[in-house]
């Protein structure tokens, strides 16, 4: 682990909660720790749909510049050279419960991948140890939207394949592609929650909450579907047979 010291940094162990850049830090190195932060969210959101998994990482490997990310309910598969910083926040609160979050950008500052710890901040904090931060400013919380989120249509084209799916009991692959990131989920299609403006897939460990009208249509062949939006353009959503 990359330890660097500075006058404007502190280490992990005298606080709990705020935001930091992990200074100095590999990300491939942080990576590795996730099979000591217990159960962790693994996300990738794009534009139109947030894909997630949950649950304990067994291994972590690199081999010919690709990182392997697996456990039995992870699967993720990202380019060794896809961040070039890890920001560690320590804010998010839900029902008084802290949840930390490793945030992977990319060089312009976005974030591409991201981890949460689903058991507090002590077992993430505790694989950290050693690594510096560096303080950044908190962000304020986005102003709450009062707006009702619009009721998903029946006939939503993405809704429509999900259900079809959900109804053959067939078992399938579910995968996001973001910039040669790619994190995939494989089973059945158990429960399908249209709320809040979102189409919600929603097993054990595995979430995909797709925004309502999101996909205009799907490019169908012998591999499965791929979501196109309304310009016809991929979205990064893929289901195929598993």
């Amino acid at each position: 682990m990359t330890d660097t010291a500075s006058q404007s940094t502190q280490p992990a162990a005298e606080t709990t909660k705020g935001r930091w850049r992990l200074v100095g830090a590999d990300p491939v190195t942080i990576l590795q720790c996730l099979p000591d932060m217990d159960r962790v969210m693994l996300a990738l959101r794009l534009d139109s749909f947030m894909h997630e998994r949950l649950g304990t990482v067994d291994s972590v490997t690199v081999e010919g510049g690709r990182i392997r990310i697996t456990g039995a309910e992870q699967a993720a598969d990202l380019p060794a050279d896809a961040f070039a910083s890890v920001v560690l926040d320590i804010t998010s609160v839900m029902r008084d419960k802290l949840y930390p979050r490793l945030e992977f950008l990319d060089a312009d500052g976005a974030r591409l991948f991201s981890v949460t710890g689903l058991e507090g901040p002590a077992p993430m904090e505790s694989a950290l140890d050693g690594f510096t931060r560096s303080p950044l400013p908190v962000e304020p919380p986005a102003p709450r939207d009062t707006t009702e989120p619009a009721e998903i249509d029946p006939a939503d084209p993405g809704l429509a394949l999900l259900e079809q799916l959900q109804e053959s009991a067939q078992p399938v692959t579910i995968s996001a592609e973001l910039s040669d990131l790619t994190q995939s989920w494989q089973g059945v299609i158990e429960k399908i929650l249209p709320m809040g403006g979102y189409i919600n897939v929603m097993t054990k460990g595995f979430h995909l909450h797709l925004a309502g009208g999101a996909v205009a249509g799907w490019e169908t062949d012998a591999t499965g579907h791929r979501a196109l939006d309304a310009s016809g353009a991929p979205t990064g959503l893929r289901v195929t047979p598993a």
